[in-house]
């Protein structure tokens, strides 16, 4: 139980540095829809295409993460890390 891991160990340095990249980007996703930093977007104004800036604001990071794994789906794939055979 001391060992505690993250990602298998099968993973190449380059592998690591991807994940470990997408995990900060999420943590930094999730921060930003809470109070501290939430709150420097909350306003109803200024309307950004006909939304209020905190709607914006929060479908932007939605639509943001959506191609972060729609672009991690697709290197994965390209790459064979979604072959379920590989993993055995």
């Amino acid at each position: 139980m001391g060992d505690l891991r993250i990602f298998p160990s099968r993973l190449s340095p380059r592998e690591r540095v991807i994940y470990r990249g997408l995990v900060v980007f999420f943590l930094v996703v999730a921060a930003g829809t809470i109070w501290p930093i939430y709150k420097l977007f909350s306003g109803a104004r200024p309307l950004i295409l006909g939304l209020p800036l905190s709607l914006f604001y929060v479908t932007s990071l939605v639509v943001l993460s959506f191609c972060v794994l729609l672009a991690l789906y697709r290197w994965e794939a390209r790459t064979g890390r979604l072959d379920p055979e590989a993993e055995e």
